[in-house]
């Protein structure tokens, strides 16, 4: 936008300079040439008074001579037809003349100025012309980039809003302009944001209510299943048989993530690929400052292969920091963060060394709650198909069960 406008008033600009230019060459040039014939006039009415004053019979070209200037030619005609010339050029028709009689004598002068003198002088005086031009172009140019930013920079300003809103910023402040047309813009972005703010809630809260309700049930009978196989009065026949259904309710678990995703293609807040490894890594940079102040360590162990889920990076992200802060505001040691991979999932575990204090099990949504700690981390969980889970250990470890995408992309497969 900004180049077009530079363009389009540096087009205008030159055009004007150049129709007025075309005019003003015109009568620049007439301009001289009648100065030139007022020059020639007054030089022959001088050199009459010159030639009568040294007498008609003193005569002579040496003496015409001096009385011209370059590229002037001087002719005296005496009464009785004598002619004395400087000429030494075949006469113009474009030459300037001026014909004086010389006073009392019958006699008279011809003084002619050649039409190279005229034209050297009209051409100089175009030439200031064309200077004076390219100089008020360069002027209008650097005046029409200036004018263009300041108009294009209210639109600049509501296209980065426009993209943040897009990337699902939705309480973005969009900036506000005195520019009527930009305000109109503005005005339509901020009601769009928040119709489409009002839709992602709404879709994000049934999500939650649905996620909820059908994987709560799946994920106790999982755990209640590798609760199981872990009981040494279990016999290996019928381990293996629970083996067999914890396969079939990852299945199913899978399949009920791809359902509730609805295809990540229709989803507003639509979610791609994140390694939980980066995630890890970033988050503890996040958090070591403050970690260090309260004289604690966060410490990642390094994941071998890359954790890829289907997520939103920004969800993940907000996941990871409640179960930090949980840790140092609750906990106490080291903080040590760390990905683990199963069949289905992917751990993002934060372990510190206090003791104990939550539950153990599996942290429930809630999407009428307060919005805070370990509850808003087992809604925004649910929210991105996994859920929030407390080990049964001395000390606290919580970590956040995230789908892996390649088990996940094939349940979509499967349901397609």
């Amino acid at each position: 936008m900004r180049e077009r406008l530079v363009v389009t008033l540096v087009a205008m600009t030159v055009g004007m300079i150049a129709i007025f230019g075309v005019v003003r060459a015109y009568s620049t040039a007439d301009l001289v040439k009648n100065q030139e014939r007022e020059s020639v006039s007054e030089a022959a009415d001088l050199v009459s008074v010159a030639v009568a004053a040294r007498g008609t019979e003193n005569v002579t070209r040496s003496f015409l001579d001096q009385l011209t200037q370059d590229g002037q030619t001087l002719t005296y005609m005496a009464a009785d037809g004598t002619r004395i010339s400087t000429r030494t050029v075949p006469r113009d028709d474009d030459d300037i003349s001026a014909t004086r009689p010389v006073a009392d004598t019958g006699s008279r002068i011809i003084l002619t100025q050649e039409a190279a003198v005229s034209a050297g002088r009209v051409s100089d005086a175009m030439w200031s012309l064309v200077l004076v031009g390219l100089g008020l172009a360069v002027l209008a140019a650097v005046i029409g980039w200036l004018l263009a930013k300041r108009f294009a920079h209210p639109f600049h300003q509501l296209a980065i809003d426009a993209t943040r809103i897009g990337e699902g910023h939705f309480d973005t402040p969009v900036h506000h302009s005195n520019m009527r047309e930009a305000a109109e813009l503005g005005d339509a972005l901020r009601s769009a944001a928040g119709q489409l703010d009002v839709l992602v809630r709404r879709e994000r809260n049934l999500a939650v209510v649905a996620s909820h309700e059908l994987r709560t049930p799946i994920t106790a009978l999982r755990l209640s299943l590798e609760d199981l196989t872990l009981w040494p009065e279990t016999p290996p026949t019928v381990a293996d048989e629970l083996h067999h259904g914890l396969t079939q309710v990852d299945r199913l678990s899978s399949v009920v993530t791809a359902l509730l995703e609805g295809g990540n293609d229709r989803r507003l807040d639509r979610a791609s690929t994140v390694d939980l490894a980066i995630v890890a890594v970033d988050a503890a940079k996040r958090w070591s400052a403050r970690a260090k102040a309260a004289g604690r360590e966060i410490v990642v162990i390094p994941c071998a292969d890359p954790a890829m889920v289907r997520a939103g990076r920004e969800a993940v992200d907000a996941v990871a920091d409640i179960l930090i802060e949980n840790a140092l505001l609750h906990g106490s040691g080291t903080v040590t963060i760390e990905i683990f991979r199963d069949n289905t999932h992917f751990r993002f575990r934060v372990h510190d060394e206090g003791t104990q204090v939550i539950e153990p099990g599996v942290l429930h949504a809630s999407p009428e709650g307060d919005g805070a700690g370990l509850t808003d981390a087992a809604t925004r969980a649910e929210s991105l198909g996994g859920f929030i889970g407390v080990s049964d250990l001395p000390t606290t470890l919580v970590s956040l069960f995230l789908p892996r995408a390649d088990r996940q992309r094939r349940a979509s497969d499967a349901v397609r």
